[in-house]
């Protein structure tokens, strides 16, 4: 009877140790079909999502493209600036400037040397010799 009782003791255990493999393996199977369907709603959600990716992956390669256009215009630029004779350049600049300075000396000269009393009569007694011209020009063309 005892080794009944041992049997049957040792029976529970077993059943009991097989209802516990059966709720892990019914718990282990949930948990696969949970992580399968988080794994489809992420493939899911992250091609739905591509096209925005691919959109601001393309606004990123066409920002990087004007970047480098920049910077080979810089580029170009730094070079032409270093070719640029700077010297010369201020030299000329003061060379005109002096050139100009004398012109306009010369014509404030040429200026002061003119009559203008004598030009204002001029004119006046030009209008004075015009007017009656014009009077009569004006009879004859109506």
């Amino acid at each position: 009877m005892e080794e009944n009782k041992e049997t049957l003791e040792l029976l529970r255990k077993i059943e009991k140790n097989n209802r516990i493999q059966t709720y892990s393996g019914y718990a282990r199977t949930a948990l696969v079909l949970a992580c399968a369907v988080c794994i489809m709603v992420l493939t899911v959600a992250v091609l739905r999502l591509m096209p925005q990716i691919n959109a601001i992956l393309g606004q990123a390669q066409n920002a990087v493209n004007q970047v480098r256009t920049v910077l080979d215009y810089l580029e170009q630029t730094s070079y032409q600036l270093s070719q640029v004779d700077l010297q010369g350049m201020v030299s000329n600049v003061d060379g005109l400037v002096t050139t100009g300075q004398q012109s306009l000396e010369a014509s404030m000269e040429k200026l002061n040397g003119v009559d203008f009393e004598a030009l204002n009569k001029a004119i006046k007694d030009l209008a004075a010799v015009v007017e009656p011209l014009a009077k009569m020009t004006k009879v004859f063309g109506r």
